[in-house]
């Protein structure tokens, strides 16, 4: 029983790098409420396979990490559970409450289990050339787009054709491209490292050329799916992970040359990619104000350089229009009015000061609070979120089970692989909420933070 366990527990370890990708599609939808939508992916499925195999490994987990130090993990998932009993949204909230136990219950597996080094880097390298076939996958739905092919093929979100600014954003097999580019982080930090390795090690310049190659291109992904929290996300932490390798090597610059060299070109491809795709669109955009509008809206309107290039010919202003020609603020405003919506409900009695609405209630209580917004309509700040439904409890339960992670991860000595992404994706956290279409967070973190000790080299750890 044990050899089969295990057998079948390392077929599906081996398969949840690129499981993740398969973030929204296919689907298996269920049906709805007012609420939400009763939707099925392969990850959810994924994770409740792999879940029911860790119940049988309860005592191998609980004798290799202790009790004390699971009840001090879990302190989020096992608050989260006990506010079912005062939820806004019982149906919605025991449906979270399942998944986020689900993934603690995975996520003590994973780390519990004894890795060797090759498995490391064999789990490292399927999750980035699994990055690589999205990334393709993600410039080939854009030119597709381009090319008038319907939206039943390129699998594209309604607000993601080229019609939006005169160029597509991808959200490859996510549900939205803020997903698809937060799904890109680690692809992109695990190339950057094995790129910066191989340079390093001098193995020759045709093996350092496909490292970089393979970067470029997951990076320039990233860049097109043209999600500012996962753009800004990117930036920061690649800050963060130039300053760690430069801090710990004895040669400082190198790591600005490599990591700054390929990231830069890398958007550069991108903002080029963009322009060029804006010229092959039937609408009148062409190619300097594909990049000038890229620009508008990733700097939210304050580098503004389309004044420029928008003299337009007779000929063009016969043609389609796309939908905005810059910086879209209502994007931002509402996110800005819901947060703002969040944090009011919250503050509405002393009780949900402290415990919050309960799990799953966010949508419902903000609805009968301000009416403005329907009950599906989820706050897109994690952090005001857990806040709104957990209190501030809620909040110091999230905070410990963070910060007991990150120590454990300190104390086992894990490397710059992980500490970066752990950056990036609490900044991301900041843009959205929810847990379906983000699994790849909670499932692959552990990973990294178990794995990340078998540093393939030491110089750098």
């Amino acid at each position: 029983m044990k050899k089969w366990l295990e057998r079948v527990e390392r077929g599906m370890l081996w398969l949840l790098p690129l499981v993740v990708f398969f973030a929204y599609y296919p689907v298996i939808r269920l049906g709805e409420n007012a609420a939400m939508n009763f939707e099925l992916s392969l990850p959810l499925i994924w994770l409740a396979v792999f879940s029911i195999l860790s119940l049988f490994e309860l005592p191998r987990i609980l004798s290799k990490l202790g009790l004390k130090k699971v009840l001090v993990l879990g302190a989020l998932p096992i608050f989260a559970t006990i506010s079912l009993l005062w939820s806004a949204n019982r149906t919605r909230g025991l449906l979270v409450a399942g998944v986020l136990d689900l993934l603690f219950l995975s996520g003590l597996n994973i780390i519990s289990r004894k890795w060797k080094r090759s498995e490391w880097v064999s789990f490292a390298k399927r999750h980035m050339f699994g990055g690589a076939i999205v990334a393709v996958l993600c410039i080939v739905q854009c030119f597709l787009d381009v090319f008038s092919v319907g939206r039943e093929v390129t699998l594209l979100c309604p607000g993601c054709t080229y019609a939006t600014f005169g160029f597509p954003h991808p959200n490859g097999l996510a549900i939205e491209p803020q997903f698809m580019g937060n799904l890109l982080l680690a692809p992109a930090f695990l190339s950057l490292f094995f790129a910066y390795n191989a340079i390093k090690s001098r193995v020759g310049k045709s093996k350092c050329a496909a490292w970089i190659g393979l970067s470029f291109l997951i990076i320039m992904a990233l860049y097109l799916c043209f999600s500012r929290g996962a753009i800004y996300a990117f930036i920061l932490s690649l800050i963060f992970f130039v300053t760690y390798t430069s801090l710990r090597g004895k040669k400082r610059i190198m790591p600005f040359m490599i990591y700054g060299g390929i990231s830069i070109t890398a958007f550069a491809g991108g903002l080029f990619l963009q322009g060029l795709l804006a010229e092959f669109s039937t609408t009148s955009e062409g190619f300097p104000q594909g990049i000038t509008r890229a620009i508008h809206h990733l700097s939210l309107g304050k580098i503004d350089l389309r004044e420029q290039v928008e003299e337009k010919t007779d000929e063009t202003e016969a043609q389609e229009e796309a939908v905005f020609d810059g910086y879209i603020e209502e994007s931002t405003e509402v996110r800005l009015n819901l947060n703002e919506i969040a944090i009011k409900t919250w503050k509405s009695n002393p009780k949900r000061v402290f415990l919050g609405v309960g799990l799953g209630g966010a949508g419902k209580a903000t609805h009968e609070f301000d009416g403005t917004y329907s009950e599906k309509e989820i706050i897109q700040n994690q952090y005001l979120s857990i806040l709104l439904e957990l209190g501030v409890v809620g909040l110091a339960a999230m905070v410990l089970s963070i910060g007991s992670a990150a120590l454990f991860a300190k104390l086992g000595k894990t490397n710059m692989v992980f500490w970066t992404l752990l950056v990036a994706y609490l900044i991301t956290l900041g843009f959205f909420s929810g847990l379906p279409n983000a699994l790849h967070i909670y499932l692959l973190m552990p990973v990294w933070a178990g794995l990340g000790l078998h540093n393939i080299y030491d110089k750098i750890r």
